[in-house]
């Protein structure tokens, strides 16, 4: 016949398995608190990527001159300029962006896609004739590509007209000298040195400029049809402007050389939301952006870097 536990006994085993049970309870925890710290650290490092990797892609098809970077004021100075550094003073980034979505878009074995050289003929341009551009076809496609970028839902109001010298469409040319103060339109529209252009005749090579005769022109030019702000904004949610972060938005879809604004005249779209610090900078051509954010609800806040040359 086998003894029974004393109450001793008993009470030692409860206690004994109470320690392991407790012991356990805190490994899993640790191990749950680990893996969500790990998962959280993840996410966060993804999303700060996408947003770096978002505006760099924009800024490789950058106008080089055309950068800036602007105050909450309104006042702004060319983004290599010395007064501007990573102290945030400077928070806005503003750029304008060629159109690479016609340019040399030819597929293989084909003459007739539409599409701009980025070439220009000077020995044969003239107010007259126009800007003569060899290897350039300016088809109903191309126009009708730029009219969709430019759209906005049944509205026909933003589109921008090709086949118009003023319709919304610019020439930028290289190896000219701009004056980022008053060539792009930043500050108003009455001394631009960009030229506003438009197709001459479809399925041809040339185009129109607005006030050819007082414009600077290169044998190399770039069309643009947007400028692109990213802009940090405060949300509306309570909760973020306690915590300190803020919104990074895209202002795209509006013209600085037709006196348009982003704020008042562009789309928006959210770069990413729990944003704590976006500066940049420019050194020899090189832009350095660094994007740090917060995870919701959390403490972990991740910064990373990025080059654009």
């Amino acid at each position: 016949m086998k003894r029974a536990f004393t109450l001793l006994e008993l009470v030692v085993v409860i206690v004994v398995v109470g320690i392991i049970a407790m012991m356990s309870f805190n490994a899993i925890m640790n191990i749950y608190s680990n893996y969500f710290q790990t998962k959280t650290v993840n996410e966060l490092e993804t999303q700060t990527e996408i947003a770096l990797e978002q505006i760099s892609k924009r800024l490789e098809h950058r106008i080089k001159p055309s950068v800036i970077a602007r105050k909450t004021d309104g006042a702004f100075l060319a983004l290599n300029d010395s007064g501007v550094n990573l102290n945030a003073e400077y928070e806005i980034l503003e750029f304008i962006p060629y159109a690479y979505e016609i340019f040399n878009d030819v597929p293989s074995g084909s003459n007739k896609a539409g599409r701009y050289s980025g070439y220009a003929d000077l020995a044969n341009s003239s107010p007259a004739t126009g800007l003569i551009s060899p290897g350039s076809n300016f088809t109903t496609g191309v126009v009708e590509t730029i009219k969709d970028l430019t759209c906005r839902e049944d509205t026909n109001a933003t589109c921008v007209d090709f086949k118009n010298k003023d319709g919304g469409v610019a020439a930028i040319f290289s190896d000219v000298y701009y004056d980022v103060q008053n060539s792009f339109g930043y500050k108003g529209v009455s001394n631009l040195d960009i030229a506003k252009v438009g197709v001459k005749s479809i399925d041809g090579n040339t185009l129109e400029i607005s006030g050819f005769a007082n414009k600077q022109i290169s044998e190399q030019y770039h069309l643009a049809y947007t400028a692109n702000a990213i802009v940090p904004e405060q949300s509306q949610s309570q909760a973020d402007k306690n915590n300190g972060v803020f919104d990074l938005n895209l202002y795209y879809d509006y013209r600085p050389w037709m006196g348009e604004k982003y704020k008042q005249n562009g789309e928006k779209a959210t770069l990413a939301k729990n944003v704590t610090r976006f500066v940049f900078t420019e050194k020899n051509g090189v832009i350095v952006l660094k994007l740090c954010m917060r995870a919701k609800n959390s403490e972990i806040t991740i910064c990373k870097s990025k080059a654009v040359y």
